[in-house]
């Protein structure tokens, strides 16, 4: 009896309206949410009421937070000059106010502006002020997310030396966050491998190998694995990993692979190739600048989320435990039960955050091809490839990301010596494209690859035994499409870079909406181009 009116007393003494924690974290999420997309007058009142609801909470720092974000939204959109005024007005605040947090926030986001603005040398001077205030007025934070940036400004100009002083700089201070500690320790690897020290090199592979064990960073580099078999000489596997990468750089890596092999007809071949490719990519250099700013708030937003499903999962055990004094063995049962499922659903909500976290990552690869494809024009047509053999290369090695069970075929209409002109890289990415699509969405049955003749062209197609999409879909938008059991897929880019890639090839490509036992894409391309024709 004593302890029911304990616990009553307990809960009347809670107060009645007031922000809750997990109220902040959920307006933060939101916030975050909306900051990636185009809908401003939504973002512009979730960050209003989260400033409104922190100021209740007496929370200073996500108050300043959420005006700095609004500040960085506005750059993002290019809105340049309505940014800086709102980092001088959270200046101004904090002035009136005596906060040394929104002077800094104030700091934070005009440093963040500059740098959207692609004014380097005053965003830099603006992170540096950021930087020393942080240490003078909080030493024993971490100031790693300025010195990141610092780190990418000196990557955007091309500076090595001053990218390994800030990296350096980012281990060395106190409680560094893990994913900033691995950027800047890629940076110095960078570092150790222009350098050709094998020993200081494989010392930060190592210490990076480590940090992924044991602290979770999921996302380490793949030129670091290249670079690693590279400075190790093991060129065939450099040579086999360098193919994983983006456009550039692969190109880069297999041009000095091809040099370190003593094949320098290669090497120059690979070199002009790169060339074209860093030229026609700094054209997109501000979209890059701002996904890069959007896939950092995105992964604050799913470790905001993951939080508040921790927060879910312990504020339902904790009433567990204070309900076990009154309630009877029978409803003890019944609450031990459902914390169980609550469990396995947050276990698998984990797993989907994981899957969201890679997505986005993801997304800033695909930005970058379909940049390099869409600034194209044209491409080198007039190389002489053969079919069969780079199909059956293409195949194999989608086999290896199959789910298991899954048996990829390869079927063609053409003799073994049949040869094709067109771009070799491009076709190989295309048909790459397409197969890895099914493979990630194929979880039984077979993934079939075709090729065929079309009069003077030459038809491909592939097709899978997955749900396949629904009828009113259409592959020609970016995003999340419905399968015919109603299941949420993503598929990023894919498919636009497909579009692009088959226009600079003089061909055609369509979702197959007739068929209905999976999934078809099919693309009929030239055997010899109009150009070479």
């Amino acid at each position: 009896m004593k302890l029911l009116m304990f616990l009553a007393a307990l809960f009347c003494s809670l107060p009645v309206g007031a922000v809750t924690d997990e109220e902040l974290v959920q307006l933060e999420a939101d916030m975050l949410r909306y900051f990636s997309t185009k809908d401003r007058e939504t973002f512009v009142f979730v960050t209003k009421k989260l400033r409104s609801a922190s100021k209740e909470a007496g929370n200073e720092r996500l108050y300043y937070t959420a005006w700095s974000n609004l500040g960085i939204y506005e750059a993002t959109q290019q809105n340049y000059q309505p940014a800086l005024d709102i980092a001088r007005e959270i200046l101004d605040d904090a002035h009136a106010n005596g906060s040394i947090y929104g002077e800094y926030a104030a700091l934070h986001t005009r440093a963040m502006v500059l740098l959207q603005k692609q004014d380097y040398d005053a965003a830099e001077q603006a992170f540096i002020e950021a930087v020393a205030f942080r240490h003078r007025h909080y030493p024993n934070e971490s100031a790693g997310d300025d010195l990141q940036e610092l780190m990418k400004i000196a990557n955007h100009r091309k500076d090595p030396k001053a990218g390994a002083m800030y990296a350096r700089q980012i281990i060395d201070e106190p409680n560094v966050a893990p994913i900033h500690k691995g950027r800047a320790l890629f940076r110095l690897s960078q570092m150790a491998f222009n350098k050709d020290d094998v020993q200081e090199f494989n010392r930060i592979y190592e210490e990076m190998m480590l940090l992924k064990q044991t602290d979770g960073i999921a996302t380490l580099k793949p030129v670091l694995e290249v670079n690693h078999a590279i400075i190790n000489g093991d060129y065939q596997t450099a040579l086999r990993l360098s193919d994983e990468l983006d456009v550039e750089s692969n190109a880069e890596r297999k041009a000095l692979i091809y040099h370190r092999m003593g094949d320098d007809a290669k090497a120059y071949k690979y070199m002009q190739l790169f060339k074209r490719v860093s030229d026609s990519i700094t054209l997109v250099s501000h979209g890059n600048i701002v996904a890069s700013c959007y896939v950092q708030m995105n992964n604050s937003r799913l470790q905001l989320e993951q939080e508040l499903l921790l927060r879910k999962n312990n504020r339902l055990r904790n009433r567990f435990y204070a309900s076990v004094a009154a309630l009877s063995f029978v409803v003890m049962l019944f609450f031990i039960v459902r914390g169980r499922r609550l469990v396995r659903q947050l276990r698998h909500s984990n797993k989907q955050l994981v899957y969201s976290r890679n997505d986005a990552e993801r997304a800033l690869n695909d930005l970058n091809e379909l940049s390099f494809y869409e600034s194209k024009t044209e491409l080198t047509l007039n190389q002489s490839l053969n079919l069969n053999k780079l199909c059956n290369r293409v195949s194999d090695y989608a086999q290896a990301h199959c789910h298991r069970g899954v048996t990829m075929i390869f079927q063609t209409g053409f003799s073994d010596d049949f040869e094709m002109q067109t771009d070799y890289e491009a076709l190989r990415k295309l048909l790459s494209h397409l197969l890895n699509y099914s493979a990630r969405f194929t979880h039984k049955g077979s993934i079939r690859l075709s090729c065929v003749e079309d009069g003077d062209n030459v038809l491909f197609t592939v097709t899978d035994t997955s749900a396949g999409l629904g009828g009113g879909s259409t592959a020609s938008i970016i995003g999340m499409f419905s399968d015919k059991d109603n299941k949420v897929r993503y598929v990023g880019m894919n498919f636009n870079i497909c579009q692009s890639i088959t226009r600079l090839l003089h061909g055609r490509i369509w979702h197959d909406l007739d068929y209905k036992n999976g999934t078809r894409f099919c693309f009929e391309l030239p055997k010899v181009p109009p150009m070479a024709a």
